[in-house]
């Protein structure tokens, strides 16, 4: 009996201690979830439940005050301090925040000229992990070497893709080319030989009054960015094999002399879209907002202009990413902002309203979407000509911290090639290598 007895009553404790386990042991694993349980919790959250006040820098007023207004229709108490800078100064404004401990914005901004540099920051959230987890298979393709850093975390998502053609003046097209259609002048000039020597023609024709283009400096930076070929390679910079051709070919651009000399975005610059003295000249999806509206200012009832394929190829000109700073204290809200501004369809009309498009390959599947008839294009629907016959045609190089030596080198000699005459190819690419080699000197110069 007393054995039975006490077989029961271990029996009770044994059960009893089971559930105590059971409920400590439910008890520590809600705990351990920290953040997951945090995630879960804020998945679950209504729009008007964000309650933050985030800070950024940036530099294209136009597109914050349009997407935060209508950002806060749908979140209404998450407000926004923001502070305007150049976006050449957004490298140096973090690196000095990082050293001095003062406060980052908790949306970052990146552009792409800096990017490479940027993104070794340490001050990125890992957008591609939990709780963020964002898919880079859900954007354009060719983007994918531009939003990550050395170690493959993406640090940011771009606003809006920056696809860039060839913007042509359609009256001079006519007359000079004998077409304003932009297939036919793609078919005319299908690479950068051709385009120089109807150049000549047509400087001769003008008697020297009409150029192809503004600046050397544009097409440098269009040839640059046409070859995929990486700068870097390990230890070593590939000058010769990324970048000859480059030099090679703004050698002939400077002695045919059919490139007017202005500096590119000098005030001159910005003044020749206006004046109908230059065929061409590099369009990204930006540049009629930015460039060629404020200054042409007939182009909008004349329909002035047309958007047609690069020669060789077109590229990605320009682009800026947003992320989210390591120190935010609102994350959350932060990336319900992100979200919202690159990946969702409120943000994707909120671009197209101002001339900018999402880089989500899906909201494509409308073939209207795409469609973007710009005044000062003619009725030209450019939104789908940059979709359907531009971005195609793009390949981008991997970023790497030092792209700004590239950039700088090559701009420099650019000038030098340009104003001295006696200057040959050979002498420019050698003068290259060496401003690169002052700057990264323990990197081999090939």
């Amino acid at each position: 009996m007393f054995k039975k007895f006490s077989m029961r009553v271990l029996s009770i404790l044994l059960v009893t201690m089971l559930v105590l386990g059971l409920s400590i042991s439910c008890k520590k694993a809600k705990d351990d979830t920290g953040s997951s349980t945090s995630s879960k919790t804020n998945k679950a959250k209504n729009p008007e439940d964000y309650k933050a006040t985030l800070t950024s820098w940036g530099w294209d007023d136009t597109y914050w005050k349009t997407m935060t207004k209508a950002f806060n229709k749908k979140y209404p108490n998450i407000k926004f301090e923001y502070t305007p800078m150049a976006n050449g100064e957004s490298l140096q404004k973090y690196q000095t925040a990082l050293a001095s401990g003062a406060a980052l914005p908790d949306i970052a901004w990146a552009i792409i000229d800096s990017r490479g540099k940027l993104f070794e920051l340490n001050m990125w959230e890992a957008l591609n992990k939990a709780p963020y987890n964002f898919d880079k298979s859900k954007v354009f393709d060719y983007l994918d070497p531009i939003l990550v850093n050395s170690k493959g975390d993406v640090c940011g998502i771009e606003q809006s893709i920056c696809p860039a053609g060839m913007a042509y003046r359609r009256d001079l097209a006519k007359e000079y080319l004998g077409t304003d259609d932009p297939e036919k002048i793609a078919e005319l000039l299908p690479d950068w030989d051709t385009f120089i020597a109807k150049g000549k023609e047509i400087k001769e024709k003008s008697d020297g009054k009409v150029f192809m283009i503004p600046s050397i400096s544009d097409i440098q930076q269009i040839i640059r960015d046409q070859d995929a070929t990486k700068w870097f390679d390990g230890d070593t910079v590939q000058v010769t094999k990324a970048l000859k051709r480059t030099i090679d070919l703004l050698a002939k651009f400077r002695d045919a002399g059919i490139v007017d000399k202005l500096d590119a975005w000098s005030p001159a610059w910005y003044a020749s879209y206006g004046q109908g003295k230059h065929i061409f000249a590099g369009c990204a999806t930006w540049t009629s907002q930015f460039v060629i509206q404020p200054n042409d200012k007939d182009g909008k009832d004349k329909g002035h202009w047309g958007l047609t394929n690069i020669p060789e190829g077109n590229i990605s000109w320009g682009g800026t990413t947003l992320g989210i700073a390591k120190t935010c204290k609102n994350k959350d809200a932060a990336w319900e902002f992100v979200k919202f501004a690159t990946m969702s369809k409120e943000g994707a009309d909120v671009l197209k309203s101002i001339g900018m498009f999402t880089t989500v390959k899906s909201m494509y599947d409308d073939k209207e979407f795409a469609s973007f008839k710009d005044p000062w294009f003619g009725g030209q629907d450019t939104g789908k000509y940059f979709l359907e016959k531009i971005v195609p045609k793009i390949k981008l190089k991997p970023m790497s911290k030092d792209n700004n030596v590239i950039h700088d080198a090559l701009n420099l000699v650019t000038t030098s090639l340009n104003n001295d005459k006696k200057m040959t190819a050979s002498d420019a690419l050698d003068k290259l290598k060496s401003e690169i080699k002052s700057k990264l000197p323990n990197m081999k110069i090939k």
